[in-house]
């Protein structure tokens, strides 16, 4: 025993450093006087003091240790003392950064003697209180009897050889041949597990079975029931399972140990086992509530039963309940979980759902006691914003994963039906408290937070350092989208720094965009039709062109370099370097949020469009920018089937979320502003707005999102400035991607890859390697089908739009679906989105249907070709000849085969093997009864 807590005391040392050793009852005096004295001859590796009486001595002794920088291992020995009364000791002071060790002598002697000596007997020795140097007599004494055979075998490998003779019956039988084996063994489960006679009894198993597979059969019972009770949050309702609460924690800990290693090695088995003896159990599991159970599931129903409180309590608004539940079955944490896809879909939807509801409890009227408009800016920006980021990301986790097969389904529909309508209520309230302060205070915020001068308070003063400067202006770019990226964009050398500012009126593209330029005179804005533009100087700004023609002449005295996000993506870092070289500014033009949310499309999308902007950045870093700002026109609001439609006038009348009229209307539900008071010139009138989240009958119906209006989330904009203090280097380690395709499951394309050091390379340099890379899915040249990915499951982890890979050797599963404009099937490559490391893509062998989204739309007469035929995935020249055969005319009988592939033998094998080629086809084909046998006809041709 003394050796046993000698080597965790040193694993403590090595790990943490100083080391303070609460002995309460005074124990382990002696052996720790002993370490010391074996420290002084060098045969103990680290420092060991002691406290005997006198501080002053302690503190004599310790005077030279805990003065650097570097917490060097020391062990400080303290009897007497509890985590209470060692904080009134001197040595406090060096207590606070080191780590508190503390081992009961009964822990110890249970721990030591686990498996070797029976429980009785153990506990006989504990009734003595005997002192350490009397324990380890003890334990030598019981132990020194050598053993042979089944006992020595067992003495060594023993939980392994239960777990495999649990997994596979017979594996234990060879060693179990006689009465004196079979009592070996029975002997040392009792003293490893604590199963005794009377569990035997109770969980008898059938009298007919070998008396091996009897034990075995109540083995798995025992260390399943005990894993289950000592879980349980209250005391078993079975008397013959009450009592395993009292079983010793070795004893408790191996048996969990068993159940968690027939889980990880032998999934089939254990879910077998585990059914048979939950069918045993099956009054006192019914009897249990989602309460009652702890963070193990053991048997199935612990998981149903669980899932089930975790939904019912998202109907009753226990957010954190609920999203307790899903803490402890995130990830391969439960057994059960992991072997259903459709159960791991509705746990991420719980999940989800907790913490989007948990968020708009916190921030219930964010706006209430504000005093004006740049205050309620500030708090939306510190805070509020949460509920909108928690929205969107519920929705769009909604969007992937809520299926009708999902259990509980219905009730998971009504949370977030339910969920919609918390946040309007919410969103409305935000929004007429935002009206308000506007009514009060005035629509226009101090000049710091106007849109108008955004450029010459930020932009223009960045480019006053001779540096290149990059402007991203990004059309609906939302605040909240924007906290998204701080995280990402932060790094050694790295300056982040996100402000808000308020958008001008109306939130549209043609008064957000063309304002971003410096168009304004003093505080003034002089509008060009209806705003369609502003006028400054010579020429009007309607359009990027404009945009970057005036920003340019500003400060650079020639019109900035225009790029698209897309162009500065897609381009290499020397083509890139080559377009910025001449320019001072690059303005960076984004319309993909924008598009994709009027295209009723954004929710899939809005992902990837945040990870473009994060390469972009990375590229135009690359390139030679040092400084990027990145901004938007203005915000959106989501639309869904709470979202209230009110007329006003004709439906020609209004825009969807404001009005432009000769007269201010008061009107119920509704504030109006002059165009004069916006500090507008060259136009007239007012701008009516609603003061809730509704939108006005315009008769065009089917975007994603809205804006125009005068709610937070429209006109609150992100004013992201990102400066490297340092040029970035590229990665210096090149990776490979490995893909497999695997078979569909629940109605979804499924395919397993993994990323490693690319092969002949001599730039894999462990210490210059990412631990993960992000990686992404797509159709290649194919920009209309969108990869929605649903899942993945393995070591890597599935993040806002993208994989995080971790890199190394385990595979992980990838759950997908394709959806586009048309029925058809592409091909999918595996890429890195970022261009942030050197990743050689790939492309699984294999081809994958795609949902089509747009009625009416026939599919294409043939899917465009892939960078390789899919014919020179087929080695055999005689298969690949059927194939193209059946593409050419649609049709081939049985008697062709046969001639195409030389002998009767041959078509008997490519019967065998037909279906393995089917998903390397870019079309499907059927097989149907002819006169002379088979016919092979291509999906559609007759």
């Amino acid at each position: 025993m003394s050796a046993a807590i000698e080597q965790e005391v040193l694993g403590e040392l090595r790990r943490q450093g100083i080391v303070v050793w609460l002995d309460k009852d005074a124990h382990y005096t002696c052996l720790v006087d002993d370490l010391a004295a074996r420290q002084a001859r060098g045969e103990f590796p680290f420092p060991v003091v002691g406290f005997r009486g006198s501080f002053l001595d302690l503190l004599f002794h310790l005077e030279h240790f805990g003065s650097g920088l570097d917490k060097q291992p020391l062990l400080i020995h303290m009897p007497g003392f509890n985590e209470d009364t060692i904080r009134k000791t001197p040595v406090l002071e060096l207590y606070e950064p080191g780590v508190r060790f503390r081992k009961a002598l009964d822990t110890l002697i249970r721990e030591a003697a686990a498996a070797r000596l029976a429980p009785a007997e153990i506990e006989k020795l504990l009734a003595k209180q005997p002192t350490l140097e009397e324990a380890d007599a003890w334990l030598t004494s019981a132990v020194s009897q050598r053993t042979f055979g089944l006992a020595a075998a067992l003495d060594e490998f023993g939980p392994r050889m239960l777990a495999e003779a649990l997994a596979q019956p017979g594996a234990l039988a060879p060693r179990v041949s006689g009465p004196e084996e079979m009592a070996t063994l029975r002997s040392y489960i009792h003293k490893l597990t604590g199963m005794d006679n009377a569990w035997e009894a109770f969980y008898a198993g059938e009298r007919e079975a070998r008396e091996l597979d009897r034990l075995l059969h109540q083995l798995v019972g025992w260390v399943l029931a005990v894993e289950y009770v000592n879980d349980l949050r209250r005391p078993a309702h079975d008397e013959h399972l009450r009592r395993l609460r009292s079983l010793s924690a070795p004893l408790v800990k191996a048996c969990g140990d068993l159940a968690a290693q027939l889980r990880k090695d032998s999934a089939e088995a254990y879910a077998r086992m585990a059914d048979e003896v939950e069918g045993f159990l099956a009054d006192e599991l019914a009897a249990m509530t989602p309460d009652d159970l702890g963070q193990i599931d053991t048997f199935q129903e612990e998981e149903n039963r669980v899932l089930t409180g975790a939904v019912d309590a998202l109907r009753a608004g226990a957010w954190s309940k609920a999203k307790a539940w899903c803490e402890v079955r995130q990830g391969e944490r439960s057994f059960w979980v992991q072997r259903d896809q459709l159960r791991r879909w509705a746990w991420s939807l719980v999940a989800e759902a907790a913490e989007f509801g948990e968020t708009l409890a916190r921030h219930p009227r964010p706006f209430e006691g504000a005093r004006s408009l740049d205050e309620a800016v500030e708090r939306y920006a510190a805070s509020a914003f949460e509920v909108d980021r928690a929205h969107r990301r519920f929705e769009q986790r909604r969007l992937a994963l809520l299926d009708s097969r999902l259990p509980h389904y219905g009730a998971l529909r009504e949370v977030a039906t339910e969920l919609r309508r918390a946040h309007r209520a919410w969103a409305d309230q935000l929004a007429k408290d935002f009206a308000a302060l506007c009514k009060e205070h005035g629509f226009l915020p101090s000049a710091d937070l106007r849109q108008r001068s955004l450029f010459e308070q930020v932009v223009h003063p960045l480019t006053l350092a001779s540096e290149k400067v990059a402007v991203f202006v990004i059309d609906a770019f939302r605040y909240e989208m924007a906290t998204e990226l701080v995280e990402e964009l932060k790094g050694a050398g790295t300056v982040v720094d996100l402000k808000p500012r308020l958008a001008e009126l109306p939130t549209i593209t043609a008064v957000g965009m063309n304002v971003l330029a410096p168009v304004a005179q003093g505080d003034r804005l002089t509008v060009a039709g209806s705003f369609q533009g502003f006028k400054t100087g010579e020429f009007t700004v309607r359009n990027p062109e404009d945009r970057a023609r005036a920003m340019g002449m500003r400060s650079a005295g020639k019109p900035a370099l225009r790029l698209t996000l897309a162009k500065v993506c897609e381009d290499s870092t020397a083509a890139l370097t080559k377009s910025v070289k001449a320019h001072q500014l690059i303005v960076v033009h984004s319309q993909e949020i924008d598009d994709a949310g009027e295209a009723n499309v954004g929710l899939p999308t809005f992902e990837s469009t945040l990870r473009q902007i994060k390469a972009a950045w990375h590229h135009l870093q690359l390139a030679g920018v040092k400084s990027c700002v990145f901004t938007a026109d203005h915000g959106f609001l989501l639309q869904d089937e709470t979202t209230e439609v009110r007329p006003f006038g004709k439906k020609s009348d209004p825009q969807r979320r404001h009005v432009l009229d000769e007269h201010p209307r008061a009107e119920a539900g509704m504030v109006n502003v002059s165009v004069s008071s916006l500090g507008y010139e060259g136009l007239s009138g007012y701008l009516l707005f609603r003061d809730d989240t509704a939108v006005f009958a315009t008769g065009n119906a089917g975007a994603s999102f809205v804006h125009g209006g005068n709610s937070p989330q429209e006109r609150v904009i992100p004013v992201l400035t990102v400066t490297r203090k340092r040029a970035e280097q590229a990665g210096y380690a090149e990776y490979a991607v490995e893909v497999e395709p695997q078979d569909d499951v629940v109605g979804l394309h499924r395919l397993r890859l993994r990323i490693g050091f690319a092969r002949q390379t001599t730039t894999s340099l462990g210490f210059a390697a990412a631990r993960a890379v992000d990686l992404a899915l797509r159709v290649p040249d194919r920009p209309p089908i969108r990869v929605i990915i649903k899942d993945v499951a393995g070591p890597s982890s599935l993040r806002p739009g993208r994989l995080q890979v971790t890199v190394g050797e385990a595979w992980t599963e990838v759950f997908f679906g394709l959806e586009g404009p048309a029925d058809e099937r592409v091909r999918v490559e595996v890429y890195h989105p970022d261009s942030t490391e050197k990743v050689h893509g790939a492309t699984p062998d294999r081809w994958y249907s795609v949902s089509g989204t747009s009625r009416g739309t026939t599919p294409p007469s043939a899917p465009p070709p892939a960078p390789e035929g899919w014919a020179s995935t087929i080695a055999d020249e005689g298969i690949r000849k059927v194939f193209l055969h059946i593409e050419k005319h649609g049709v081939v009988t049985e008697p062709e085969v046969t001639n195409l592939l030389g002998s009767a033998r041959a078509f008997r094998r490519f019967s065998l093997e037909f279906d393995d080629y089917l998903p390397r086809l870019p079309f499907k084909v059927r097989i149907e009864p002819g006169e002379g046998g088979k016919r092979y006809v291509r999906e559609g041709d007759r």
